[in-house]
């Protein structure tokens, strides 16, 4: 009976490892085939970009080897991937960047138009054009990632036109826009009157530089009236003919603009409204700073701007507050040897205070609140010419910033600690710049993370 007993148990295991295998089996069946579901596609040169892209579902990969792809038709990337299913064009890797482009014969056409699409990423691509965009979103795209590209010969290198969201735009090198005389903005962000609002996008650690000869306009990064809660930082932007960056505001909520670096533009930062402004350093350009009205912008109202460094700049803040609302300056290293610090026409309505000064004060006086005298550039910076701006260990601007409107980190990413220092960087005792030397290039950040921007607590929106 024994026996028996023990023979009927074993077949009973027997059966219950059958059914677990048979059940590993159909759970590996069926993961095959979901997954078989997402395709992987490779093109080589002599291939068609357009058929490829407008081929492309919900979690494919496309693979793009290196080659020219100078498709005629218009290129309309209109794929709704998902959370779960996104969709990835790409160049091969450890190959170099293929190079997307339009033929000289071919209509004047965007190179590529996102349209529509969600949870899409392109990156490690060459685009070029023949006389229109590199890269147009219209038709109220979502999640979408563009990063690693080189965009150049083109009118627009990015080009926001139309409501959308949650776009990410990031380690791009932009340079040589305005083809054919056209308005040249490195990245152009919503629309005229706010027709278009973009919201809740990231544009970060770009290089943009050298507009064409003839072009129009020529904005490194423009953000039109309207677009709210957008963050723009660590880019590097040089040789515009218009701002390194423009802020309008005007919309449901503050843009973040930290840890540029700006120089030979018209106008380095150029905020209307609804910004927060800081860590940032702009040089040898119109003006530093650009804190004045627009047309299109109803009321100048919640801007932040601290702790920036500004040098050599025909104006270093050019200011017109008049009738505004929760404005803040403070705690900026404005250094315009022989030219004008702060041009002012009648006085600064707002809160300014510690902001240190080198240069002509028109409308302002050093007046130990608001306005102190920062000596010489030669006295504050390690090398100023050289663009190395970091303060000497005697500088005036050490442990004497007003820590009331202190961010909570400097433009390398480090820490900030009391006693606080003026303008971009925090020496917290070094010497030397122990992070990334300026120079044309991606702004290198090193270790350090970069964290989610937030706003300071003296920041109220209205």
């Amino acid at each position: 009976m024994g026996s028996g007993c023990s023979q009927n148990e074993d077949l009973r295991r027997r059966g219950r490892v059958r059914d677990r295998l048979r059940t590993g089996v159909v759970a590996l069946l069926l993961v095959t085939s979901v997954t078989s579901s997402y395709a992987s596609t490779e093109i080589h040169q002599g291939d068609s970009f357009e058929g490829a892209v407008e081929s492309l579902a919900p979690g494919d990969t496309l693979i793009v080897h290196q080659g020219v792809y100078a498709d005629n038709g218009r290129i309309s990337i209109t794929v709704k991937g998902t959370v779960n299913s996104p969709v990835v064009i790409k160049g091969a890797e450890s190959e170099t960047p293929p190079l997307i482009t339009r033929s000289a014969s071919a209509a004047i056409q965007n190179t590529i138009n996102i349209e529509g699409a969600a949870y899409l990423t392109i990156k490690g691509l060459e685009i070029a054009g023949n006389g229109g965009d590199g890269i147009n979103l219209n038709g109220t795209p979502s999640y979408i990632t563009l990063e690693d590209l080189h965009i150049h010969d083109v009118d627009v290198g990015v080009n926001f036109r139309s409501s959308m969201d949650h776009i990410t735009v990031r380690r791009n090198h932009i340079h040589r826009t305005g083809i054919d005389g056209g308005t040249g903005e490195g990245m152009y962000v919503g629309c005229n009157n706010a027709t278009c609002v973009v919201r809740d996008s990231l544009i970060e650690n770009n290089w943009i530089h050298d507009t064409l000869p003839g072009t129009t306009q020529g904005d490194g990064i423009e953000v039109k009236v309207g677009s709210h809660s957008n963050t723009i930082r660590d880019n590097i932007i040089y040789n515009m003919t218009y701002p390194g960056i423009f802020i309008y505001g005007g919309g449901a909520g503050i843009n973040t603009v930290e840890g540029n670096v700006i120089w030979n533009c018209l106008e380095g930062i150029y905020a209307v409204a609804d910004a927060i402004v800081r860590n940032n350093i702009v040089f040898n350009s119109g003006t530093g700073l650009s804190l004045y009205g627009h047309a299109q912008v109803s009321q100048m109202k919640n801007v932040t701007a601290v702790n920036n460094t500004l040098y050599n700049n025909t104006d270093g803040v050019y200011v017109r507050w008049g009738s505004t609302t929760n404005m803040i300056l403070a705690n900026n290293a404005i250094y315009s040897p022989g030219k004008t610090a702060i041009n002012s026409s009648s006085g600064i309505q707002g809160t300014v205070r510690s902001n240190y000064v080198e240069g002509r004060m028109s409308g302002e006086q050093i007046d130990n609140l608001k306005f102190f005298s920062g000596g010489s550039y030669s006295a504050a910076f390690v090398n100023a010419s050289g663009m190395n701006f970091w303060p000497k260990p005697s500088s005036p601007l050490v442990s004497v910033a007003n820590a009331s409107f202190i961010p909570g980190l400097d433009f390398n990413g480090t820490t900030r600690t009391s006693p606080y220092d003026v303008g971009a960087y925090e020496a917290n005792g070094l010497t030397a710049n122990p992070g990334w030397k300026i120079a044309p290039g991606f702004k290198a950040i090193g270790s350090q993370p970069i964290l989610p921007p937030a706003a300071p607590t003296n920041l109220q929106v209205q």
